[in-house]
């Protein structure tokens, strides 16, 4: 009995020091294939009803490719999840703003863990303003734009540099719409291949 308590207690430390042993996370250190893979099941799955089946590709991102402790990799996969939910289920444009309070604590939380620079409110709205710009066919001619403006906010960078990966972006969000789900992986994988080469701003 003392030997069982003795392992279970072993178990307990190994599962915490997982949990909460500190991480090199990074905004450029993912796997750019693995990265449009998630992107394009996160697609799929934004406009169902179903929470759950957001939370693991979101997981997969931020535990998996940002290498974010698994505990904030957790509780922050359900607040995007739960982001999407809230926007996909909303009626209206004033009731697609309850999204973004999950967004400010997602880009809190990717922000500390990464140490990284970035306004994590302005890049909450830049989000939910992509979102709506994507969900309104009739404004996605300032899609490309909006994603321009996204990335450069969190990499540091000027709009003009990240225009190459959002104009990719955006071609990948109409053959999402389409449903030509190939070409919106091939067009999403070229423009994480181009953000791997940023360089996340240092925390100031």
């Amino acid at each position: 009995m003392f030997a069982l308590k003795r392992l279970l207690l072993l178990l307990l430390i190994v599962l915490v020091a997982y949990c909460f042993w500190p991480r090199k996370s990074s905004l450029t250190g993912f796997d750019p294939v693995r990265m449009s893979e998630l992107q394009m099941e996160i697609w799929k799955s934004a406009s169902g009803k179903k929470v759950w089946a957001l939370v693991r590709p979101f997981y997969s991102v931020y535990q998996g490719q940002y290498q974010l402790p698994p505990i904030s990799a957790m509780k922050i996969s359900f607040d995007s999840a739960r982001a999407l939910h809230v926007f996909h289920t909303s009626p209206d444009a004033a009731d697609q703003e309850k999204a973004l309070a999950p967004l400010q604590t997602v880009f809190q939380t990717m922000k500390s863990g990464m140490k990284a620079g970035f306004d994590s409110n302005a890049s909450a709205r830049m989000e939910l303003m992509i979102w709506m710009l994507r969900a309104d066919h009739a404004k996605r001619a300032q899609l490309t734009t909006a994603w321009s403006e996204s990335l450069a906010m969190l990499y540091g960078r000027s709009t003009q540099e990240c225009l190459p990966a959002a104009k990719k972006f955006a071609v990948a969000s109409k053959f999402a719409d389409e449903g030509k789900w190939g070409e919106a992986q091939a067009n999403a994988l070229e423009a994480w291949r181009i953000i791997g080469g940023f360089a996340p701003p240092e925390k100031k």
